[in-house]
C-alpha cells in the first residue's frame, strides 16, 4: 500500500512566475514604480538576486511630500508589495520623493555596501544629517538597510 503522507524532498529552488506581486487589487503609481524597479534589479542583475533570494523583512517607505507610501514584504525570494504602512515593519524610509529616488541612484562599493562620498551618497547623507530623511529602526537593522539598499541601486 502506498504511503501518500508527506515525505522527504529534495532541496531545490522551484522558479516562480513573477518575484513581485502586489497585495491590492489596484496598487498606487509609487508601488507599482517601486515593485518594478525592484524585480527589474532582480531579473537583469544576479548580484541583486543573491541579496533578494536572502532578504525576509517588512520595509516601509513613506514619501512625505506626496503622502503616500507602501510596505515591502520580503520573504526570501519573493516581493509583496503593499499600498500604505503596514504593522510590524522592520524599517520604516520617511523622506521626500527624490531622496527616495536617490536612493536608487546610490552606488554600490566594496563589500556591498552604499557608496556615500560621491555626489548622489553625501546628497543622502546630507538629507539624513538635516532629518529630511528618517530611518526608523536604523539601529539593529542595518545589515537590512544595507540588502535594501544594494537591491533597490540601479548604479554600479
Amino acid at each position: 500500500m502506498h504511503d501518500a503522507g508527506p515525505g522527504p524532498m529534495a532541496r531545490r529552488k522551484v522558479k516562480t512566475s513573477k518575484p513581485v506581486t502586489y497585495a491590492d487589487a489596484e496598487p498606487s503609481a509609487f508601488a507599482s514604480m517601486l515593485g518594478g524597479l525592484i524585480e527589474a534589479n532582480v531579473e537583469s542583475r544576479p548580484e541583486r538576486k543573491k541579496d533578494f533570494d536572502s532578504l525576509a523583512a517588512r520595509v516601509g517607505i513613506w514619501v512625505t511630500d506626496i503622502d503616500e507610501g507602501v510596505t515591502l514584504v520580503f520573504e526570501r525570494g519573493a516581493l509583496l508589495v503593499h499600498n500604505g504602512l503596514e504593522p510590524k515593519r522592520d524599517i520604516t524610509i520617511r523622506a521626500e520623493a527624490d531622496t527616495v529616488m536617490n536612493l536608487s541612484n546610490l552606488k554600490i562599493g566594496l563589500f556591498g555596501m552604499p557608496v556615500y562620498y560621491d555626489e548622489v551618497g553625501r546628497g543622502v547623507a546630507l538629507k539624513l544629517l538635516q532629518g529630511k530623511m528618517r530611518i526608523d529602526g536604523l539601529v539593529g537593522n542595518l545589515a537590512t538597510l544595507n540588502t535594501v539598499t544594494r537591491i533597490f541601486s540601479v548604479a554600479s
